[in-house]
């Protein structure tokens, strides 16, 4: 098993966003978590990453407990709603942020990820020139390049239309089927859920009754 959450709970405050969430993932595995905007998506996201304290609960990722690992030693990539890049530099640069020091680099691997997802060519061209496709598409070969244990998808694709969206989605899987990285990917979009997962859990399923994130 790549990932194991038993009875998660998070508060803020007086109010409780998760309660008692339980969720597997098998090895090189993509689940597709469906639910609407405010349900807890991004919370349950933000705690299994290290960026949000749980109240309760214990998280597992390839059989270590995680749940007090610093988020920046969990080996947990995540990527989020807009594409976090670095507008000094051009593709190339900000996919090389991938690598803490620069023996560490890989070309070889930089140029068939750039490759993967159809940016051969780009390399040198600004962040700002880029289309909302382009951008995530930059944004996730970073991700892959720091080799992830398991990789965290915010709806990444929400801002794109439908046909885009739809596209990328199935170009997202094909790369992590590949390189067998587990995924979670939370959406609201139905077609995009079934499109890139293995599994759909419908939110109500992780959390009967539900709560408000809002």
């Amino acid at each position: 098993m790549s990932l194991i959450v038993e009875n998660l709970s998070v508060s803020f405050g007086n109010q409780e966003i998760l309660r008692d969430i339980n969720l597997n993932l098998e090895q090189s595995e993509i689940i597709a978590i469906l639910g609407p905007s405010g349900c807890g998506k991004t919370t349950l996201l933000r705690t299994i990453s290290g960026l949000q304290e749980p109240n309760f609960g214990k998280i597992s990722l390839q059989g270590e407990p995680i749940e007090h690992v610093t988020c920046e030693q969990r080996g947990i990539g995540m990527l989020f709603q807009k594409p976090v890049l670095f507008p000094f530099k051009d593709v190339l640069g900000n996919i090389l942020f991938a690598y803490q020091r620069k023996e560490e680099r890989n070309m070889d691997d930089v140029y068939s990820i750039l490759k993967e997802m159809g940016l051969r060519g780009k390399e040198h061209q600004a962040i700002e020139t880029l289309s909302g496709g382009e951008a995530q598409r930059v944004v996730l070969a970073r991700a892959l390049l720091t080799n992830p244990k398991l990789l965290l998808l915010d709806e990444p694709l929400s801002a794109l239309d439908v046909d885009l969206r739809r596209k990328i989605a199935q170009e997202m899987r094909s790369t992590l089927k590949a390189r067998g990285i587990p995924a979670i990917h939370v959406t609201h979009d139905p077609v995009e859920a079934s499109i890139i997962g293995d599994r759909v859990i419908h939110w109500n399923e992780l959390q009967p009754g539900g709560v408000d994130e809002e």
